[in-house]
């Protein structure tokens, strides 16, 4: 046995005859297995958004304040506007009044309101006084402070000349002063208030009758 070329030789001899030689081949190799390589990929971190922060302010009011002089008047006249009353209308005679005939007018408004009303903490004493002013309906006005009455003391009066139907209005202004801890002052501007009352007058029948003879 001896190495040829990288061959193993092995020779074998049989008798005297001529020694043959006999190649081996070399073991075959196992072939390896491919190293497959795992390519690794960047992890690729997201980028964070960006946060839209919103605030969300209340808005700011600005609460008016009144001063001193200006409260008690603004106050003062609310009160009086819910405290005064309704001026209602009559009229004497009240069925078909006739034409050249007085009619009576009156209203049931007192002629002194006093009342002690509370602004603001503070108690305010108030007098007020009415003006009547009236419109008969034909164009005739009447300015008075008296409430009128009716027959036979009533100052406000009216006589129609002609037939129809008129409607009365009666315009009450009123005007005062208050008293706050002692201090008196004038109520600036006027209230007023109007009241109507719907009127028919009607002519007076003519009659005929005979004449009368007077014998002695």
């Amino acid at each position: 046995m001896y190495t040829q070329n990288g061959t193993i030789v092995i020779e074998g001899r049989k008798g005297t005859g001529p020694i043959q030689k006999k190649s081996v081949a070399p073991a075959p190799r196992k072939p390896r297995a491919p190293v497959v390589r795992k390519t690794v990929k960047p992890t690729v971190k997201p980028k964070p958004k960006p946060k839209v922060v919103t605030s969300t302010k209340k808005p700011i009011v600005k609460k008016r304040v009144r001063t001193s002089s200006s409260a008690p008047a603004t106050s003062l006249s609310d009160k009086l506007v819910e405290m005064l009353p309704t001026a209602g209308i009559a009229y004497s005679p009240s069925f078909s009044p006739l034409i050249q005939v007085p009619v009576y007018f009156w209203s049931d408004i007192p002629l002194l309101v006093t009342k002690n009303i509370e602004i603001v903490g503070e108690i305010v004493e108030v007098r007020l006084k009415p003006t009547f002013l009236w419109h008969f309906g034909d164009g005739v006005i009447f300015l008075t402070k008296k409430s009128g009455g009716p027959f036979p003391d009533g100052e406000v009066r009216h006589s129609y000349s002609r037939a129809g139907h008129y409607v009365i209005q009666l315009i009450t202004s009123w005007d005062g002063e208050f008293t706050v801890q002692g201090v008196t002052s004038r109520i600036p501007g006027k209230i007023e208030s109007v009241s109507a009352l719907p009127i028919s007058v009607v002519a007076a029948p003519s009659r005929f009758s005979p004449p009368v003879l007077f014998k002695r």
